[in-house]
């Protein structure tokens, strides 16, 4: 199901472009002086959709205002996106309590949690009016705003050329083709790009009736449904057609629907090598590169957030048990952990984040000399220090429960200077591309990832150039505009196939 359609040419250049998404690209702010000021938008799926927005001069960028003088941005841009450098943004604000009941109730944990597969079943969740509440009165709220802010942009728009093109992103915007189609009808061409992984239909099954079938409902209302990998594609279209009765080609990645055809699709996200080229040869960088250099021993390598799905916790465990089975690595590693905090505010993450922090005590405690400490913690957002640490790591831990993708893994191998090795859990995203060139991990298997990570850090030199060359390569051939140009051209097929 990857990226089809390779011979459709690019979508139309006239289609007007409307990116839709819950985090924007940048953040307002005011300066001491009153002077408004920005700052860009940081993570995977900002740079990401960028790439998109490059594509077309006038493509506009629709996301929730989440500072003071975003929501003043907001109302200016109600009637005409708002221009900033190469971005013309329209900020929407949506009512305070909606959106705390769509992000902090439904969307995080719930449907995070179910697609992750992080609910302990025998003991969570436990659904009832609270879940409706959230859903009634805060997603499906949001979600209808969002669509309202698409409508608008299309009515004030001054642009000619085709249909336009919607694509909207990930979890938090389910509902969003349908309250488009309400609005705006067949014409518009609608994608929804799912960033996280997608459950089998039993994991699904977890929410309540209506929430999995209105999400499945709406989200076959767009033309295309896209994910990072094939399995979580192929997941797509077994739940739509086990839990709502449709019918499906699972093997073209096809769901007909109400007369319609929906196409699932995986478009593997990666990263602009040479961003992070020229970013690990930056003065903010360099400066960082003796306090990661000058620990002891080999460097073992995580960077993440604090995040359930991100397996910390196993991660540190494995660690420990690695030193108990072959004591003579004692003092000739050292595992640095750059984590950024992440969701303080669910019990959840709260509560990991301790245990996090006393298994970091307890690896230390046993193992540690006057001299050494098998575990060096960082808990905080110090990304010139983590590229850093990229360039300069011979192992690199990627052990997560479950990952859309993972793009620490493709960030980290482009940049590296020590040929390090990847030990990858089987459960990522980035296994189905770069699994052949690293060492794969059941995440959940501690004695697995002990053995991996004595495999990484003992592994001959030629085998290690090998693996990371090839690594390498991997990534510099399908870059973030290679991303973008596969559903560009799937969305000229779909136009033509169906007429």
């Amino acid at each position: 199901m990857v990226a089809q359609g390779a011979d459709g040419g690019e979508a139309k250049n006239g289609s007007p472009i409307v990116i839709v998404s819950n985090r924007g690209p940048v953040t307002f702010s005011r300066d001491d002086s009153g002077t408004r000021t920005y700052s860009r938008g940081a993570g995977g799926l900002v740079t990401a959709l960028n790439a998109v927005s490059r594509r077309q001069d006038e493509a506009v960028w629709i996301a929730s205002a989440t500072s003071d003088e975003d929501a003043r941005v907001a109302g200016e841009s109600r009637e005409e996106p708002y221009e900033v450098e190469d971005l013309r943004v329209a900020l929407v604000e949506h009512d305070e309590g909606a959106y705390d009941l769509m992000y902090n109730t439904l969307a995080n944990p719930l449907l995070w949690f179910v697609q992750h597969g992080l609910y302990d079943l025998p003991y969570a969740p436990s659904l009832g009016d609270d879940t409706r509440r959230a859903w009634e009165e805060g997603y499906l709220p949001v979600n209808e705003n969002f669509a309202g802010a698409v409508e608008r942009v299309l009515e004030s728009s001054s642009r000619g050329g085709g249909e336009p093109i919607i694509l909207v992103h990930d979890y938090q915007l389910y509902m969003v083709p349908h309250f488009l189609r309400e609005r705006l009808g067949d014409a518009p061409f609608v994608s929804l790009f799912v960033h996280i992984p997608w459950p089998d239909p039993e994991g699904w099954r977890v929410l309540p009736r209506y929430v999995r079938e209105g999400v499945l409902r709406s989200l076959l209302r767009a033309d295309v449904v896209a994910f990072h990998t094939d399995r979580y594609a192929r997941n797509f279209v077994r739940t739509a057609r086990e839990v709502l009765g449709v019918e499906t080609d699972e093997e073209g990645g096809v769901v007909r629907y109400e007369g319609r055809e929906v196409w699932a699709r995986a478009y593997p996200i990666s990263i602009d090598p040479g961003e992070f080229e020229e970013l690990a040869e930056s003065d903010a960088v360099l400066e960082q590169e003796s306090s990661v250099r000058d620990l002891p021993g080999k460097l073992l390598l995580r960077i993440d957030r604090m995040d359930l799905s991100k397996n910390v916790l196993r991660g540190f465990q494995a660690y420990g048990r690695m030193l108990e089975r072959h004591p003579e690595m004692k003092e000739e590693v050292t595992f640095l952990a750059g984590l950024q905090p992440s969701r303080g505010d669910i019990p959840e993450y709260a509560a990991y984040a301790d245990a996090i922090q006393k298994a970091v005590e307890e690896v230390n405690d046993k193992h540690g000399t006057g001299e050494w400490q098998p575990v060096v913690l960082s808990m905080e957002d110090n990304f010139p220090r983590s590229v850093a640490a990229y360039k300069a790591y011979d192992v690199l831990l990627v052990n997560a429960v479950r990952d859309g993708m993972n793009l620490v893994a493709k960030e980290a191998a482009v940049v590296n200077e020590e040929n390090g090795v990847l030990v990858l859990s089987e459960n990522a995203g980035a296994q189905e591309e770069l699994g052949e060139f690293a060492i794969s991990v059941n995440p959940f298997d501690l004695d697995e990832g002990a053995d991996a990570i004595h495999a990484a850090l003992t592994m001959p030199e030629e085998e290690k150039k090998r693996r990371a060359e090839a690594l390498k390569r991997q990534v510099r051939e399908n870059t973030i505009e290679k991303w973008v140009e596969a559903q560009l051209k799937d969305i000229a097929a779909y136009r033509e196939h169906h007429g």
